[in-house]
């Protein structure tokens, strides 16, 4: 079932959040792909951020995709860099430590391990 995006894009994003942090990701990805379709130009980034972020995830836990998930978070990262200290109630500094120590471990690991996967990905704050 797709997610609706609430207008309030501060809400938004914090009902992705916590779908996100539920490991409910694509239910995030579609929250925030959603808003973002509606998101004044100065939100777009951000959005589109998450939206790789939740994507990323998504590959690596259902369906085993590490190279698509390595690259959708490496592009969201990037892009979280311009977004520091937070936005609309994310805290974009602990998401990049937590999200790149997440990177870090998972290009040594490459293949997915559903109980290991499930200990060490980071919630958002």
């Amino acid at each position: 079932m797709r997610e609706k995006a609430p207008k309030d894009l501060p809400a938004a994003v914090a009902k992705g959040m916590r779908l996100f942090n539920r490991r409910r990701y694509l239910s995030a990805q579609q929250m925030w792909e959603a808003s973002w379709r509606e998101a004044p130009a100065e939100d777009r980034a951000f959005l589109e951020a998450l939206v790789q972020l939740a994507a990323a995830l998504h590959l690596r836990t259902r369906r085993g995709a590490t190279r698509g998930a390595e690259h959708l978070l490496a592009q969201a990262l990037a892009t979280m860099e311009d977004q520091r200290p937070g936005r609309h109630g994310v805290d974009v500094d602990a998401l990049l430590a937590d999200f790149g120590s997440w990177h870090d471990w998972l290009r040594e690991t490459r293949r997915p391990h559903r109980l290991l996967d499930a200990l060490r990905i980071p919630r958002l704050r």
